[in-house]
């Protein structure tokens, strides 16, 4: 036995070693969906809903709104998405939602070139 193994198995509290053992919370301030990401333009013409959103999420190009959605309402959370937008229409349109209390909502996504907005 070394010395780590046997400080380890001295342990009073049973602490074994594992960041699992600490229980660490996550990072509340932090703005995530822990779920695969897609892009606006795989979406376009296609229906989901809309099941939350976070606001100015810092990216490389700077604050985006991060955006989590379903095909189907029934679907695993494993089977969720996230995208990214910076659409001044789609914003809009989260804001007024999220004013209403409406989530999730079923949407269409449209778009023309690099412009994007829901119906």
């Amino acid at each position: 036995m070394n010395e780590i193994t046997e400080k380890l198995a001295n342990q009073p509290d049973g602490d074994d070693g594992t960041l699992a053992f600490l229980k660490i919370p996550p990072d509340e301030s932090r703005q995530y969906f822990n779920v695969k990401e897609t892009t606006q333009g795989e979406l376009v013409n296609t229906s989901f809903w809309i099941i939350g959103f976070f606001k100015d999420v810092p990216t490389k190009n700077g604050p985006k709104y991060l955006v989590k959605i379903k095909k189907n309402i029934e679907d695993a959370e494993i089977d969720a998405r996230k995208f990214f937008t910076g659409s001044q229409d789609i914003k809009y349109i989260l804001h007024k939602i999220e004013e209403l209390n409406k989530f999730p909502r079923r949407v269409t996504m449209r778009g023309n070139g690099m412009k994007y907005w829901l119906e």
